[in-house]
């Protein structure tokens, strides 16, 4: 061609001017839609995270106990519903399994051809273990290295257990429960005779007394012996010695739920002042350094908004509104008068929530129920921002409608992206035959010309 490109260099150029403009609205919209939906679920994950901080106020934060015992003679660990107090434990004796063992040669002897080798658990008929010599190694002698083995493999074995003690010249047979306590003691017989075994260790029971109560246990370990309360025993008392067991409300726990709930508190209202208002770069950096250097916040710098996204829901009132309601819902004072203030906690120069701890701590110890009633009673705090935030996070609410119209528009432009492809195609194609005809008329007219 005249120009010097061919006709399918000349057709292109043209497409790319003529989609240029339709190219860039539609690259422009996806990236104003697609921004806009990465915000809300950003917003979204954090009022998750805020609400599951709202919900242990009601079910953890003011509940837990801890549990403390004054030496080392047994440890002990609480639920919920422990009640507080103290109590004095006497450890007398410590539960064990008993042992029995006879002594052979070697683990390769040969025990007798015949006979039944019976072990009986406890007292109940059907705790027994019954091996007819005869039969089970098809006849021939077993070891004692096999009698172990089929003991310990046998599919009736009712909780004992067989070992092989190497002395340096001889070999003990060592019987054992594989329960402690009395009613695990065991009766060892080669056809209902006794077999021999001297005892190492006697089947005992635990005995204890709480508050000058007697109990006995099976076990060193007492599930629930008060409500709530369980120890392990772990060696026993001398006589006129005890152990003091404490069990008191769990302030390190309250005092972290609540300081968790600020940062959570913090994060959803530095995102949504992000996310609404256009600011520079300098700004979101001034926060994440201020972030990193607060441990109470360090939670937040996993959530910090992108300064590609800052002010992307700037023309959304609700979001700010929803900002607003959640500032005004901690701001005024609980229904028992109590402000956020009086435990420690209060707005620092940066618009966001500081705990004092060493102020939260002391209104924990000197009334926590008072700063219980603050978050968990009828209009608390908890309730109110629960309120606030429901029409967002609930099923098909708001942030779930904003979603959605924004994977509508999305889609939508795809549709139109797609549909301007295949008709920028249709125009290639038209302008690619008459470029190409056009060629082929000046290439006859250029051999025309060549005969004069």
């Amino acid at each position: 061609m005249i120009s010097g490109m061919s006709a399918a260099q000349f057709s292109e150029q043209l497409i790319m001017v003529e989609r240029a403009g339709k190219d860039a609205l539609y690259k422009n919209n996806l990236n104003t839609y697609n921004a806009k939906l990465d915000a809300y679920k950003l917003l979204e994950k954090s009022m998750d995270k805020l609400t599951a901080k709202l919900t242990s106020f009601d079910t953890e934060a003011f509940k837990g106990k801890t549990s403390s015992v004054s030496d080392d003679k047994a440890t002990a660990t609480v639920t919920a519903d422990a009640p507080k107090g103290n109590y004095e434990l006497h450890i007398e004796q410590l539960a064990q399994a008993q042992q029995l063992t006879k002594t052979y040669a070697s683990e390769d002897e040969l025990l007798p051809a015949s006979g039944v080798f019976s072990i009986q658990l406890g007292s109940d008929p059907s705790q027994r273990l019954e091996i007819d010599l005869a039969t089970v190694n098809s006849g021939a002698p077993m070891t004692v290295a096999q009698l172990r083995d089929v003991i310990n493999k046998h599919p009736d074995n009712p909780g004992m257990q067989a070992s092989l003690v190497r002395t340096g010249g001889q070999i003990e047979l060592m019987m054992s429960a594989t329960e402690s306590g009395l009613a695990n003691s065991l009766t060892v017989e080669l056809d209902g005779v006794d077999f021999g075994m001297t005892e190492r260790r006697v089947a005992q029971d635990a005995k204890l007394t709480l508050n000058g109560i007697d109990i006995t246990s099976s076990s060193n370990y007492l599930e629930n012996v008060v409500d709530g309360v369980s120890l392990e025993l772990t060696s026993t008392h001398g006589a006129g010695e005890s152990s003091w067991v404490k069990i008191e409300e769990d302030f390190e726990g309250t005092e972290t739920a609540v300081k968790d709930f600020v940062a959570a508190f913090n994060t959803m209202l530095q995102q949504i002042n992000q996310l609404t208002r256009s600011m520079g770069s300098s700004v979101i950096e001034e926060d994440s350094k201020k972030d990193k250097d607060d441990k109470d916040d360090k939670d937040e710098v996993t959530t910090t908004v992108k300064e590609a996204q800052i002010g992307v829901l700037k023309g959304d009132s609700s979001i700010r509104q929803l900002q607003s309601q959640m500032r005004d819902s901690i701001f005024a004072s609980a229904p028992n008068g109590m402000r956020l203030s009086d435990i420690g906690i209060e707005l620092d120069r940066y618009g966001k929530l500081k705990v004092d701890e060493t102020k939260l701590t002391d209104a924990l110890k000197g009334d926590a129920s008072a700063i219980e009633a603050m978050f968990t009673d009828a209009g608390s705090y908890v309730d109110r921002l629960e309120k606030v935030i429901e029409p967002f996070t609930d099923f098909k609410g708001l942030m779930d409608l904003k979603k959605d119209t924004l994977d509508g528009q999305i889609d939508r432009v795809n549709e139109n992206m797609e549909r301007h492809d295949y008709q920028m195609q249709q125009r290639y194609q038209i302008y690619l035959a008459q470029f190409t005809a056009m060629e082929a008329t000046i290439n006859q007219l250029s051999a025309a010309s060549g005969l004069f």
